[in-house]
């Protein structure tokens, strides 16, 4: 949130270039046509597809090896398309291409959907990683908030590099808070947002997400944070995008003003217009129960899914704020059905790799408000603290012997069942990987209040971040991530406020966890293009040979 007024003024005059940006990430010969975005995803017999055109299509098809599909509008304007393909061979190769009637728009592209779900296969590789967002205007200087569009493409252009067969974006994939910076009690922070807002536009919180005012802002707010990153870099790799509280455009904050979770009207609406024209679903699956909280369009769900990659790997993600309850004791970051599909899945050991991929972290705090932990940040007042936000310059400790504002236990005791269900796999090691936290690293939980995970410990991945600029929490909260209370742990690799991501390789009796890291306050842009895991590990599955 930092930006001074020339720099503001400057990236408001340059608003309506960067809206018609192209999205092609790269000088490949790929020819995208009128299409500005689009990224797939699949399974072992569907793809689904969102596109974006730079202007309106009239008859939107997809070409799937000779089949025609036709696409579902994802706006009012004709330029957005959702297409789902189903009854397709699992591990197979398609030539796909868009078209609009019978005239193709692109050249064609080859995806695969992935394998039978009882197949074997014996290996896979995932691009992870976090907060990805930061609009253009929050952009821009070398104390920006967020770090400039060309240098998150370079992240994502680095991760690509290595070939996974699938990508993982965990949350905040948009920031346009509206209560929490337009009410902030930082009278900076007030000013700030609403300048930006004006240049922008002001989104009505009383209006409907489509149709109107509201729908050209959203595409200016949130396609600028999304199609200029992923452009058609992503069509031959399926992926999967997980919520987190940004996503709900507001920060997770509870003050004596307002709580901003569970999602209010407003932010339902703003999430859906965001994620029906933007984002692919997680698509249906035998493993996934129809009765899930979120179950959308054609069964397709936008907060709880699963990966299957035959019997060797699932990746089980899940949003951890669209849901959330304030039930006190009985509260959740998840509802009680969505805990108690993870815990089953996580009990069922006939696939040989299997891992959580919630968006808000294990093991680690930040004193945000939403957090599993109690922990808050001390501010030297009696009584009941609230989560600090825009610290700027202070620091605090963090506390467990003050009440943070609106925590739920509940929250702490859903994260034990989570993290006993995890450390009881017979066969496979726990591993859990998540965002929300604006760093990087690898812990091994080993115990967690008076539970002891010493014979199967959960490896905790804290992805890294591709958009964070000056936002990170020791400068927001006033205190880097700590481990939480009530929590022991090792740490191969510590923690640390870095940009990155993960890679993973699986195969039936590993996995590699490789992390990579870079800051532009101590290293030059041009390192992104070679850059190397500063970090390696393989975490062996129950009882294989080391």
């Amino acid at each position: 949130m930092n930006m001074d007024r020339r720099q503001f003024l400057q990236g408001s005059i340059a608003l309506s270039t960067l809206t018609g940006a192209s999205g092609n990430l790269s000088n490949e010969t790929w020819r995208a046509g009128p299409v500005e975005h689009l990224i797939p995803s699949a399974n072992h017999s569907r793809i689904s597809l969102k596109a974006v055109f730079s202007r309106h299509i009239s008859n939107a098809v997809l070409s799937i090896d000779g089949k025609y599909i036709k696409g579902r509008p994802t706006d009012s304007k004709g330029r957005g398309f959702a297409f789902d393909a189903v009854g397709l061979r699992p591990n197979t190769g398609y030539e796909l291409a868009l078209m609009e009637g019978t005239t193709r728009l692109t050249d064609s592209w080859f995806l695969s959907t992935m394998p039978d779900p009882v197949s074997q296969p014996e290996y896979l590789r995932l691009l992870v990683f976090t907060c990805a967002g930061g609009h253009p205007l929050m952009s821009e200087g070398k104390n920006s908030a967020f770090l400039p569009q060309s240098t998150r493409r370079r992240l994502l252009l680095r991760g690509l590099s290595f070939k996974p067969h699938a990508m993982i974006a965990i949350g905040d994939h948009v920031y346009w808070d509206q209560r929490t910076w337009l009410e902030s009690s930082v009278v900076g922070v007030r000013e700030f947002s609403a300048g930006l807002y004006n240049a922008v536009g002001m989104l009505d919180r009383m209006a409907p997400a489509y149709g109107g005012t509201n729908e050209e802002i959203l595409k200016i707010v949130a396609g600028e944070q999304i199609t200029p990153l992923y452009g058609t870099a992503l069509r031959s790799t399926p992926s999967y995008f997980i919520n987190d509280d940004h996503d709900y455009f507001e920060n997770d904050e509870a003050t004596d003003r307002y709580v901003t979770l569970p999602p209010e009207s407003y932010q339902k609406q703003f999430f859906s217009f965001v994620r029906d024209h933007y984002l692919p679903d997680f698509l249906p699956s035998s493993d996934v129960p129809s009765s899930l909280s979120g179950v959308m369009i054609n069964g397709h769900n936008r907060h709880f899914g699963a990966m299957r990659w035959g019997r060797l790997s699932e990746t089980l993600m899940y949003d951890c704020a669209g849901f959330l309850s304030l039930k006190g004791e009985t509260a959740g970051l998840v509802p009680p059905e969505v805990e108690h599909w993870l815990c089953s899945r996580t009990a069922d050991e006939s696939v040989d790799q299997l891992m959580h991929i919630p968006s808000h972290p294990f093991g680690w705090s930040a004193g945000k408000w939403r957090e599993w932990y109690p922990d808050v940040a001390d501010s030297g007042q009696a009584g009941t603290q609230a989560a600090q936000m825009y610290a700027n310059d202070q620091r605090f400790k963090l506390t467990t012997r003050k009440a943070k504002f609106m925590w739920q236990k509940g929250w702490w005791n859903q994260h034990q069942r989570l993290l006993e269900s995890i450390s009881n796999q017979k066969r496979r090691a726990g591993l859990v990987l998540s965002g929300d936290l604006h760093a990087t690293g690898h812990s091994k939980i080993v115990g967690s209040g008076e539970l002891s995970f010493e014979s199967n410990p959960i490896h905790s991945i804290i992805t890294g971040p591709l958009g964070t600029g000056s936002g990170w929490p020791s400068r927001a909260r006033g205190t880097p991530p700590m481990v939480a209370s009530d929590i022991r742990l090792d740490s191969p690799a510590p923690v640390t406020e870095r940009n990155g991501f993960t890679l993973l390789d699986i195969t039936p009796d590993n996995i590699r966890v490789r992390l990579f890291a870079w800051r532009r306050e101590s290293s030059y842009l041009t390192d992104i293009d070679t850059l190397d895991p500063y970090h390696d590990e393989n975490i062996k599955k129950q009882g294989s040979r080391s």
